[in-house]
């Protein structure tokens, strides 16, 4: 009887290790829209692998949905040390979202975030599949970078050159080229009023 309660005991154990392991444990890929290609894949999953050889464990998951808006991971407020990229889509249009847990959130601010999605934003706006997940892969090797960076990892081939860290840390703006057409303006308009201000005093003499 008591070796029975034993086995019993220990088989109790085992399944608790087999659901911690898996069935808590979320999928590093997720593509309902059939969006990544074999290159994305093996990105995400060589990546992962990496991570789970460290002792924090942090995941990055691709997600892809068919529907542009809601993109919000069920599984975010359950999940420690996880970035989740999602990709919508409906038709021809996809909208591309980054979402992370709350002891990334310092590494993961909107600004981050939305910096790291301008800078490939016409890989992410094309229609064209392969060039789209060109630009999926590089917002991934970007968190990569940033996670890297959280936990102090050293950054491998995976992670985004300088340059490429240069691109997201100094993003287009749209800002500049409206201050630039606003200045041209300003000076058109200067030119034109002192050159009918200088006509008007010609016309009085």
């Amino acid at each position: 009887m008591k070796k029975t309660r034993i086995n019993f005991v220990w088989l109790l154990g085992l399944i608790a290790v087999f659901l911690t392991t898996t069935a808590f444990t979320q999928p590093n890929i997720e593509d309902h829209a059939h969006i990544l290609d074999k290159e994305t894949r093996t990105l995400v999953t060589e990546k992962n692998d990496r991570y789970f050889q460290t002792k924090e464990q942090p995941q990055i998951v691709i997600m892809t949905v068919k529907r542009l808006n809601k993109l919000t991971p069920k599984m975010l407020d359950h999940s420690k040390r996880t970035v989740f990229i999602v990709v919508g889509q409906k038709g021809k249009k996809r909208n591309v979202q980054i979402f992370s847990t709350k002891d990334l959130h310092s590494a993961f601010t909107a600004d981050a975030r939305g910096n790291i999605l301008r800078a490939e934003v016409d890989k992410l706006r094309s229609p064209n599949n392969a060039t789209f997940n060109q630009g999926i892969r590089f917002v991934f090797r970007a968190c990569a970078t940033k996670v890297d960076q959280q936990y102090q990892y050293a950054l491998d081939k995976y992670d985004l050159t300088q340059s490429e860290q240069n691109k997201i840390a100094h993003p287009h703006s749209v800002a500049l080229p409206i201050a630039l057409a606003l200045a041209f303006l300003i000076m058109g308009i200067i030119y034109f009023l002192r050159k009918y201000s200088h006509h008007s005093s010609i016309s009085k003499e």
